[in-house]
C-alpha cells in the first residue's frame, strides 16, 4: 500500500480476514482504496462485493475468501518530512534528526539495494519512517531505550501512513542481536556515550559490505566513530558537514565493512 499500487491482491486466513485487513488500512489512513471481497468462490454460495474501507472493517465474511484492493485516488507519500509534523519527545525539537540531515543520512545509507535497515536510538522514528516510505520493501527494525519511543513510533507511523516498522524497546547493548533480521544498513541515532562499544556490537552481525551511518555533533563523537570504524576494520567513505538554520554544524559519517 505504501507504494500506492493501483491494484493489490491478498489471500486471507482466519486471522488476516478482510475485516482485519480493512481495520489496518483504516488505522494507517489508507481510505483511498475500495475493497473487493470474493467469498466461497467456485461454489453455490459464491459472492463478490465491493466495500469502502469503513464498511469492510465492520463486516463479516464467509470463508474461504480473498481480497482485491482497488485504488480510487493517489495518497500523498511525502519525501523530506518537516520535523514540525512529527510528534516529539516531550516537545523537544532537538530530539529529532532535522529533515536535511535525515535525507543526507538516508542517501549515504544507499537503501535502494538494501534488504534490512536498523535504526538504533530511533526516538521519534523520523529516520525509520522516511526510509520505509521511500523504500516500502525494505525491512526496518528500530531500537530505542526509552519506553516513550514506542508511543512516538505508533503516533508518527500512523500519521504518515507507514505500517510495518519493527519496534524493539530496551537497552541495545544488552540485546541478543542474533534474534533480529541481519542488517546490511545501520543508522545510529543515539549511543548513550558508548559509540565505540555499540559499533563493535553491531560489527558482530553486520555482513561484509554493510554500512553504518552516524551524525556527529562534536569532535569527540566524530573521533569516537573513527576509532570504532578502525577497530572494526571498516572503511570510512564519507564525511559531509551540514549546518541547518542556526544550529551547530553536523558531520554525517559513513563507514563500510570490508571483510
Amino acid at each position: 500500500m505504501i507504494s500506492g499500487e493501483a491494484l493489490i491482491g491478498s489471500l486471507t486466513d482466519r486471522e488476516k480476514t478482510p475485516a482485519a485487513i480493512a481495520s489496518r488500512m483504516k488505522e494507517y489512513g489508507y481510505d483511498n482504496y475500495r475493497i473487493i471481497v470474493g467469498e466461497c468462490l467456485g461454489n453455490e454460495n459464491e459472492r463478490v462485493a465491493e466495500y469502502s474501507v469503513e464498511e469492510a472493517a465492520a463486516g463479516s465474511f464467509a470463508m474461504p475468501n480473498c481480497v482485491i484492493l482497488r485504488r480510487t485516488s493517489v495518497r500523498e507519500r511525502p519525501f523530506g518530512i518537516s520535523e514540525e509534523r512529527f510528534e516529539l519527545l516531550d516537545g523537544r525539537s532537538k530530539m529529532i534528526t532535522k529533515m536535511p540531515v535525515r535525507l543526507l543520512s538516508l542517501s549515504l545509507l544507499d537503501l535502494r539495494e538494501k534488504r534490512v535497515m536498523w535504526d538504533v536510538g530511533f526516538c521519534t522514528g523520523s529516520v525509520s519512517i522516511e526510509a520505509k516510505l521511500q523504500f516500502p520493501r525494505l525491512e526496518v527494525v528500530s531500537f530505542e531505550k526509552r519506553e516513550a519511543g514506542k508511543r512516538l513510533m505508533e503516533i508518527n507511523s500512523r500519521r504518515f501512513g507507514c505500517p510495518g516498522i519493527g519496534v524493539v524497546i530496551g537497552d541495545f547493548m544488552e540485546m541478543p542481536l542474533t534474534e533480529y533480521p541481519v542488517p546490511d544498513a545501520v543508522f545510529i541515532g543515539g549511543h548513550g556515550g558508548r559509540l565505540e562499544e555499540m559499533m563493535e556490537k553491531i560489527d558482530t552481525v553486520l555482513p561484509a559490505g554493510g554500512t553504518i551511518v552516524f551524525n556527529s555533533v562534536s569532535e569527540e563523537s566524530r573521533a569516537a566513530f573513527e576509532r570504532g570504524a578502525t577497530a572494526c576494520r571498516m572503511r570510512l567513505t564519507e564525511a559531509v558537514r551540514l549546518a541547518v538554520d542556526y544550529h551547530n554544524p553536523i558531520d554525517t559519517l559513513k563507514a563500510i565493512k570490508e571483510r
